[in-house]
């Protein structure tokens, strides 16, 4: 799995001069924060832009399937449970959410994910106890 913090629109170039140019109009219109990318074979995942592209395709995600894949994402090749996967979707109201609804929301997420038949499957069910991603 590949982390990468970068800079969204700082460009370094081979001219001195226009390296200082760049770097004082960036530096006038603040620095932009760094963003987390994952690139996991050809899963690209990006928290702050909550953008997830596979084979360069974005991929559109309801705000509780991008949630479920960032906990996940987050977590590689940890298990996790079921009520920790809700609480972590739901927040406080976490309690009345049941099973059948992150299985739900964990199946809409493989297909989407799974663009192509010979592509790897990145969230992986664990019988009675929650999910997982591998890649």
């Amino acid at each position: 799995m590949e982390y990468i913090l970068s800079r969204k629109g700082f460009n370094k170039s081979q001219n001195k001069s226009s390296d200082a140019v760049s770097l004082n109009s960036v530096m006038q219109n603040d620095l932009p924060r760094p963003l987390t990318e994952i690139w996991e074979n050809s899963l690209y995942f990006c928290l702050e832009e909550r953008k997830v592209c596979v084979d360069g395709r974005k991929i559109d995600l309801t705000v509780k399937e991008f949630d479920a894949l960032h906990l996940l994402i987050m977590n590689p090749k940890r298990v996790m449970t079921f009520e920790t996967i809700s609480y972590q979707i739901w927040g406080e109201e976490y309690v009345g959410v049941s099973v059948k609804a992150i299985h739900n929301i964990m199946s809409r997420l493989r297909q989407k994910l799974q663009t192509k038949l010979d592509m790897p499957e990145y969230i992986v069910s664990i019988r009675g106890v929650g999910y997982k991603f591998e890649a």
